[in-house]
């Protein structure tokens, strides 16, 4: 029996922290229940209910990577996507925040999803992260590079089986909301 597909519209916000270091990222090795293999991503992950933002942002950093954010956040740009997927539909919204942080890198994902955390050179980062069907690299690229200003918004669809999804329509969104 085939299960069906989730309703992303019922799932809070993302919260992504990105940090660099020099000419380094900071990126986690994960696996979910799901994943063949393990995964490379930004550290971050799902609001709770009840939960502000940034405090969503302090508590998975701290869980998958040990370190704790200093000084306040800022966001380096938001990305909505349109899943019409056989795993997802509806509309998915992800966060990423400029951070500073400071501590020792040593995880301690409640979830065991996150295996281990690494500082990694920004192509090397960029080279991993685009092996991920669902996430986009562009936004993180753009910024990155200085072409996107912080705060920027993003817009793209995501539709396929797993294996084949295809990413389309990426466009700077409507920020006057």
């Amino acid at each position: 029996m085939e299960t069906p597909a989730i309703e992303l519209s019922r799932i809070p916000p993302i919260v992504v922290a990105l940090i660099r270091r020099g000419p380094r990222v900071l990126l986690v090795e994960a696996q979910g229940p799901d994943d063949p293999v393990p995964v490379w991503m930004l550290p971050g992950g799902q609001v709770e209910e009840g939960e502000a933002l940034l405090d969503a942002l302090r508590r998975e950093l701290a869980e998958e990577t040990g370190l704790q954010i200093v000084r306040e956040p800022e966001l380096a740009f938001e990305v909505e996507v349109d899943y019409r997927t056989h795993i997802a539909t509806g509309l998915y919204r992800a966060l990423t925040f400029a951070c500073e942080a400071n501590g020792v890198l040593q995880p301690n994902d409640p979830d065991g999803l996150v295996r281990r955390a690494a500082w990694v050179e920004t192509g090397d980062a960029l080279g991993r992260l685009t092996l991920l069907e669902w996430y986009e690299c562009e936004p993180l690229r753009r910024f990155l590079s200085g072409e996107a200003a912080a705060g920027v918004a993003y817009r793209y669809r995501v539709t396929g089986v797993r294996g084949a999804m295809m990413r389309e329509g990426l466009e700077v969104a409507d920020t006057d909301r």
